[in-house]
């Protein structure tokens, strides 16, 4: 499906090929899905890796978390990036139909889609999940008015945290991205996760990207289907899985496939730690979310509506994708009043939680027109005064452009959102 959307979306510029260590022949279920898109991949055929000859490879992209073969190892490749995928003929295993095993065969479809997509920028040296440079040279140096490269200058520095770099002023932390003086699990406990919750997580789950705890907002209960906006390491997901049992189920998805590798790398550990089987990620962009409509009763997210440069399209699908009288337990980031133009324009306050905020009334009106009733929005100041006072790099920097005698926590502010679907 790989090699079949890159020679459909890029066939001009890239020569597409795949191959793997173990090739098991073309699959007629992927056939199907991807004819279903209008991508014939019919005449394609399973090859093994000395089947490419000695061609030198300007990138290799393994996918092999969740496949049935081993990565392999390419040695004349320039590059090489790493992005797990589920296996559709894993995950329909037990599917009693073939219509039952089409849904995960065409959603691996769509999620490797979004991953060639973005082809053309790793091959130009975008951050990567192999590239553990700060900060990397082709980070674009502020926000773009136009929304996709707003959406791809976020990705780009998720894609740099998950690889276990960094974002921020100086290269050093700040924010939601991280804060400097504060470890993750300082930080968690200090927005109100419990020491039990983050004892049960996986190791590198809490990334220290919360602005609060959407998962106590919700008020979970066992048997609920929940859903993730902006998963990232997987953090609430897991902590939602436990509240939600083995009769419920979590849905996390996010935009950055290696945030959704490190999310998936976690799994194995969970249900180590639980014996719960009832956490899945999705690729994905929460402006078009890779969920049926009305199949979720809760709606979370921690830190991430505001890097989305169409907020009321975020509500509008949020409501697509929730039952009737299903809820939404959101924390983020709004804004008192508006930012001075400076910080507005920063790429490390945009990643950072802070340049794409809105003003509190504006995430009232996006859910009241999106149809949300019994919409509760709280503000909680201290988060902002936490990270202004521990010296976090990316709030002193937020301070010094600001007029005299004001501090971060007189325009910005850690915000409970919840709603009811009409």
């Amino acid at each position: 499906m790989a090699e079949g959307w890159a020679r459909a979306l890029h066939g001009r510029r890239l020569d597409a090929r795949s191959a793997g260590t173990a090739p098991h022949g073309l699959n007629p279920l992927a056939v199907r899905a991807m004819a279903e898109v209008g991508v014939d991949i019919s005449r394609h055929s399973s090859k093994r890796i000395e089947d490419l000859g000695d061609a030198t490879i300007d990138l290799v992209i393994t996918v092999c978390d969740s496949a049935r073969e081993s990565c392999p190892v390419i040695p004349n490749a320039r590059r090489t990036v790493h992005i797990g995928f589920d296996d559709p003929p894993r995950l329909a295993a037990s599917a009693a139909t073939d219509e039952e095993a089409m849904v995960h065969y065409r959603r691996v479809r769509d999620e490797i889609r979004r991953c060639v997509e973005s082809l053309p920028s790793l091959l130009e040296g975008a951050p990567s999940m192999n590239n553990g440079n700060c900060c990397g040279s082709g980070r674009p140096q502020s926000p773009q008015a136009d929304p996709n490269s707003t959406r791809e200058a976020v990705r780009q520095g998720y894609a740099t945290i998950a690889s276990g770099g960094c974002c921020g002023p100086g290269a050093s932390g700040g924010g939601c991205c991280g804060v400097a003086s504060l470890s993750p699990t300082d930080l968690a406990n200090a927005i109100g996760y419990s020491p039990q919750e983050l004892a049960a997580l996986p190791e590198g789950a809490n990334m220290g990207l919360s602005c609060g705890n959407p998962t106590a907002l919700a008020s979970l209960k066992p048997g609920e289907v929940v859903l993730d906006l902006g998963a990232g390491g997987g953090f609430d997901c897991f902590v939602a899985g436990k509240k939600v049992g083995e009769r419920g189920f979590v849905i996390g998805v996010d935009m950055t496939p290696e945030m959704l590798s490190k999310a998936r790398t976690n799994l194995a550990a969970y249900t180590q730690r639980t014996g719960l089987k009832n956490v899945e990620f999705r690729l994905g962009e929460i402006e078009a979310l890779p969920v049926a409509d009305a199949s979720v009763d809760v709606v979370i997210s921690n830190c991430v509506m505001n890097l989305s440069p169409d907020k009321p399209r975020v509500w509008r699908e949020i409501a697509r994708v929730l039952k009737p009288g299903g809820r939404v337990a959101i924390s983020d980031l709004a804004l008192l009043r508006p930012l001075p133009p400076v910080v507005r324009s920063s790429i490390d306050a945009l990643i950072g939680c802070v340049a794409g905020a809105v003003l509190v009334e504006e995430v009232r009106a996006a859910a009241l027109a999106a149809g949300f009733t019994q919409i509760a929005l709280t503000s909680k100041p201290e988060y902002i005064r936490t990270l202004t006072a521990s010296n976090d790099p990316l709030y002193a920097s937020i301070s010094a452009s600001l007029p005299p005698g004001m501090t971060p926590a007189d325009f910005v502010t850690s915000l409970d959102i919840a709603a009811v679907k009409a």
